[in-house]
């Protein structure tokens, strides 16, 4: 029907064009949100021939499509953002060179989103999305087959309640124009066909026969989506089509053609997940020639992101060994790309073998910043052999990751650089910490705090260059850094720590968060200096503010009665405040019915402050420890949450603990997988002290 409508002028056969008919011709053409029907612009056929209407309503003339746009209530369908957006307007806008690409990036909002559900707008639409899909005539064909693919890709994941009813039946009616997509002029729309079609659950059958059918096609992208495409539809196939479909892969993984048999590769290690997947085609294609993808949509465009992205559809094991390989490859662009894959790597997984290669290719990159952030996240007091490595890079560009390395690694020659950066207005250093998932090395360096931390050794060396930045009037950022790291450091070097008493003292009546009296609190009796001041703003301040010093108080005097006073009634607002009261240890035995009732909480945070308070008000591990090791043995079943850190470092304190609990410890231990919610620096760092706290703990068992 489209290629009727949409016929050559001089063509034979009665045609018609839609042309815009405004009632009023100063009515403004600015998209408004969806209109009632009767509000809407209506447009009428007219005959080939007649002179445009004057003004924007021009624009669509001789344009045969989108008929029956106007007559769907797109004010009553659901959306995946605000709805907001005058449907008809944006589909004609598609035919609009200079308006096409913005209105395509708008139906992509209003449609998909974030993706999660298909909303009831989506199979009303389908049909029009078609049109401008088929037309060479719309500029942005493969961002509109976009749309279709992210669509079909969301139905085919999400439970059915999540998908518009009509949606199967309007997905139904479109595949066979998808498929006569296969064939068009453009690569960039025959790829984009590809994308949607790969994502079928109606009839996975016929659409990878009609890949195989094109084979070979003449742009590469295409053939190489051509093959990611059928391993993504394995899964899928029927027992008649599935057997065809492998045989097809394996003979292009055998096959001359480098890229085609890497490519093929992939797709047979995901038609064929469990199975060992030969990194022979893997490194062959990635260390030929490389190849730009300019159309391709399930590839790397651009050949130098190639080996992240083939890496990353690997599984573990094979990705060490292809990543192992190309570190060791004499192309500088390869061992470069193979860091980053590295980094990705060791994020999700300790891999020893990876480690000592990329140790020995840091002097042969141009840029070792990268390979040396990688190995000072590693880095280890008791764990010190990359010091040298660091002490190497002091004087040069990657002298901030050098000095990371040699401050983690415990190293004395780190101590220079760690004054010189004190001494400086700008550090060099994030004054905020930085949280993400597991995607890639990031972040890829510490915060000031997480840098300073580890080196509570040199406390005595430091503190003097520290305590300039504690004085009021200070830079805030920087001090509130300082004082993240103060509060660790008090913990074994409360000595040190307690000289800068008289500026953390004058801090107190400006304490955002209470941080100045947490350091205070972790000093303990050394800071009795400050406890005029502690008593005198007792029950004072913001609520994290008057928790911290009524804590602070009883740490330094001894006294319970204040803190009991001020935090018992708090009881259950935070779980900063049950965590605050098992410091108080038996004081607080009143509060163990509240407690235990805490203990039983959904939220991880609450449950385990509660726990944890419960065995230090009572010394008895049977009241919190079934608490406390839950997050960890969820570690054993790949499900790391950010609790789990924090249970760790509360069981290594705790004795009398049951053997069932020792044996999870041993089996998180010989579990490789990284122990941590988080991704970057954070995955490593956090995996090797949570490690070390369950191998210290089980050392005493």
């Amino acid at each position: 029907m489209l290629s009727a409508q949409l016929a050559e002028p001089g063509t034979s056969g009665e045609m018609c064009d839609w042309e815009a008919f405004r009632p009023n011709e100063n009515q403004s053409t600015t998209r408004t949100p969806c209109l009632p029907q009767q509000n809407r612009p209506r447009y009428l056929p007219v005959r080939r021939g007649t002179p445009p209407l004057p003004g924007p309503a021009g624009r669509y003339r001789r344009y045969v499509i989108f008929e029956g746009v106007d007559d769907i209530p797109w004010g009553e369908l659901t959306y995946a953002y605000s709805g907001r957006c005058d449907v008809p307007a944006l589909v004609r806008s598609l035919l609009v060179d200079d308006e096409a690409f913005e209105a395509v990036d708008e139906l992509l909002n209003e449609l998909h989103h974030q993706g999660g559900f298909v909303c009831t707008a989506a199979p009303a639409i389908l049909p029009f999305l078609m049109e401008a899909a088929g037309s060479p005539r719309v500029p942005c064909r493969p961002e509109v087959l976009e749309i279709l693919a992210r669509l079909a890709g969301t139905a085919a994941v999400v439970p059915a309640r999540f998908v518009a009813a009509d949606w199967p039946r309007a997905w139904a009616r479109a595949r066979p124009s998808l498929l006569a997509l296969l064939g068009d002029q453009d690569p960039a729309v025959r790829t984009g066909a590809i994308w949607a079609l790969c994502k079928d659950i109606a009839d996975p059958d016929e659409v990878a026969r009609a890949l195989v059918a094109g084979w070979p096609d003449p742009d590469a992208s295409v053939r190489i989506d051509t093959l990611l495409a059928l391993g993504r539809l394995a899964k899928r196939l029927s027992a008649a089509v599935l057997p065809e479909i492998l045989v097809f892969l394996r003979d292009q993984a055998d096959g001359a053609d480098a890229q085609h048999a890497m490519y093929a590769t992939l797709a047979l290690a995901e038609a064929l997940p469990g199975r060992p997947v030969p990194i022979t085609p893997i490194v062959a294609g990635l260390t030929a020639e490389p190849v730009p993808l300019p159309h391709s949509n399930l590839a790397s465009r651009d050949p130098a992101h190639a080996v992240a992205n083939v890496l990353r559809d690997l599984d573990r094991r094979s990705d060490e060994a292809v990543c192992v390989a190309l570190l060791a490859h004499p192309e500088q662009r390869l061992r470069v790309a193979a860091v980053g894959v590295a980094g990705e790597a060791l994020v999700h997984t300790r891999a020893p073998g990876l480690l000592s290669v990329l140790r020995g290719c840091v002097n042969t990159l141009d840029d070792p910043t990268p390979a040396l952030g990688i190995l000072a996240a590693h880095a280890r007091r008791e764990d010190a052999r990359d010091a040298d490595l660091m002490a190497a890079h002091l004087d040069g560009p990657s002298a901030d990751v050098a000095l990371w390395g040699l401050a983690w690694s415990g190293d004395d020659r780190a101590v220079p650089g760690l004054l010189a950066l004190l001494a400086r207005r700008e550090t060099g250093y994030r004054l905020y910490g930085q949280r993400a998932g597991k995607l890639g090395f990031w972040p890829s360096a510490p915060a000031l705090a997480e840098l300073l931390t580890p080196c509570a050794p040199w406390a005595d060396f430091l503190i003097p260059a520290i305590s300039p930045h504690l004085r009021p009037g200070s830079a805030g950022d920087l001090r509130r850094s300082l004082l993240e790291s103060l509060a660790e450091w008090a913990a074994t070097r409360a000595s040190e720590v307690a000289r800068v008493v008289p500026e953390l003292a004058s801090l107190l009546d400006d304490d955002e968060w209470g941080r100045a009296a947490g350091v205070i609190g972790a000093i303990g009796p050394e800071a009795a200096q400050a406890a005029p001041e502690l008593e005198r703003l007792l029950g004072t301040g913001e609520r994290r503010t008057l928790i911290e010093i009524a804590w602070a108080h009883f740490r330094v005097t001894g006294d319970p009665e204040p803190a009991l006073r001020i935090l018992g009634p708090r009881l259950g607002e935070d779980h900063h405040v049950s965590r605050r009261l098992g410091d108080l240890g038996p004081h607080a035995t009143a509060h163990v019915p509240t407690l235990r009732l805490l203990a039983k909480a959904l939220d991880g945070w609450t449950a385990h402050e509660a726990a944890h308070a419960l065995i230090k008000i009572t010394d008895d591990p049977g009241e919190g420890a079934h608490v406390l090791i839950r997050p960890v043995k969820e570690l054993l079943e790949g499900r790391p949450l950010p609790v789990a850190m924090a249970a760790a470092r509360a069981l290594a304190s705790v004795d009398g603990l049951p053997d069932g609990h020792l044996a999870i410890m041993r089996n998180v231990l010989a579990d490789d997988r990284r122990h941590s919610y988080w991704g970057g620096v954070t995955a490593i760092s956090e995996d090797l002290e949570l490690r070390a706290l369950l191998t210290e703990r089980l050392s005493r068992a």
